[in-house]
C-alpha cells in the first residue's frame, strides 16, 4: 500500500513539474508608434483635449526576432 501511495505521490509530483516547464517566448510586447501618434494626432486637433499622459501606453506584439 505505501508503494502505491509513493508512485501516485511521485506521478503527481512529475506531472506538477512538467506543467510548470517553460517554452521559449516566441513574441513579446513592443509600444506601438501608429497609435500612440494617432492619439497624439487627436489631442492637437481637438479643441476640448488637453496634454495624454500614458499609464498603460498601447501595445503590440511582434515576434522576437524582429524586434526593434
Amino acid at each position: 500500500m505505501k508503494s502505491k501511495l509513493f508512485s501516485l505521490a511521485a506521478l503527481l509530483v512529475v506531472a506538477g513539474l512538467a506543467g510548470c516547464s517553460t517554452a521559449p517566448a516566441k513574441y513579446t510586447y513592443v509600444v506601438d508608434p501608429d497609435l500612440t501618434e494617432q492619439a497624439d494626432n487627436l489631442t492637437r486637433t481637438s479643441a476640448h483635449a488637453g496634454h495624454v499622459v500614458w499609464v498603460n501606453p498601447p501595445m503590440k506584439r511582434v515576434p522576437v526576432s524582429k524586434q526593434p
